[in-house]
């Protein structure tokens, strides 16, 4: 049995589009599937997949518009049509049976895809993300909103996102810079630009936050074990929400990583001790 020193690089054609992930390494064992966030890419979980991908073969994906995977020709950006992704993407591997991860909107799209593919769960890690949009989500809309189109310097790029992510001030230079490539590229102008479609930014700007309440029945109805990561001080999940989560979860369990926002890393020491645990 043999693991990815680092990921690599794959794409599938899924849906009419070239959908991209990471692969690291470790095929024969039970396989983990990473969906990230809003703003996020296959890269959030490069962390957490280098400390599980001896016991899982880690599959970390960029949802359509986002990282490497290819932009909506018709600008379709819906949570359904995120969740087909995710089931086509998951039947192109062959994968029968999965744990599955989910960062803030990525829970939302696991939440969907478990309405209609529970029975393929073997277990299912929500992190810090309910059905019910709270002051953090508005947060975000207005972010969204305000995003630059592009930057004059790379150091540019840094100080955006370290003001955006107050946690990203607390890496070093190499880490802050590393994680930014992943997000933006040197247009052949010299700017830099983002990697991701704009489009996605634009919906959000002008639908605003949106509730699932239907996602309340899938949460009772949903079997596997589901561990529910809680960043303690989180404005996008309460621990009002939180504990709601658990209430309805027939076999769900809860971490809170405290003086955290939204969202955790899933390597801080408190959601890694968790993570363990569960995981096994």
């Amino acid at each position: 049995m043999t693991t990815a020193t680092i990921a690599e690089s794959r794409f599938l054609e899924v849906n009419g589009l070239k959908l991209h992930h990471l692969d690291w390494g470790n095929a024969d064992a039970p396989a983990l599937v990473c969906v990230h966030g809003l703003r996020g890419n296959a890269h959030a979980f490069d962390g957490f997949a280098r400390h599980f991908r001896d016991r899982y073969h880690v599959i970390a994906v960029d949802v359509r518009g986002r990282g490497d995977s290819g932009w909506a020709t018709d600008g379709d950006y819906s949570m359904t049509t995120y969740a087909n992704d995710l089931a086509g993407v998951i039947d192109a591997l062959g994968i029968e049976k999965l744990t599955l991860v989910g960062t803030s909107m990525g829970g939302r799209i696991g939440m969907h895809y478990a309405a209609h593919h529970a029975d393929r769960l073997e277990r299912f890690v929500i992190n810090d993300i309910g059905p019910e949009s709270e002051a953090g989500s508005e947060r975000i809309t207005q972010e969204a909103g305000k995003t630059p189109d592009d930057f004059a310097t790379l150091e540019d790029v840094l100080a955006y996102r370290r003001n955006l992510q107050p946690a990203m001030a607390r890496r070093s230079e190499e880490e802050q810079r590393e994680v930014a490539l992943t997000h933006v590229r040197q247009s052949d102008s010299g700017r830099w630009v983002w990697k991701n479609d704009p489009a996605f930014l634009q919906q959000r700007t002008a639908g605003g936050t949106q509730n699932y309440p239907q996602l309340w029945d899938v949460l009772r109805s949903l079997q596997c074990p589901t561990l529910l990561v809680h960043g303690g001080i989180s404005d996008v999940l309460s621990s009002a929400q939180a504990q709601r989560i658990i209430d309805a979860l027939p076999n769900g369990r809860i971490v809170e990583v405290p003086n955290v926002g939204h969202a955790p890393t899933l390597v801080e020491p408190e959601a890694l001790a968790a993570l363990e645990e569960f995981l096994g």
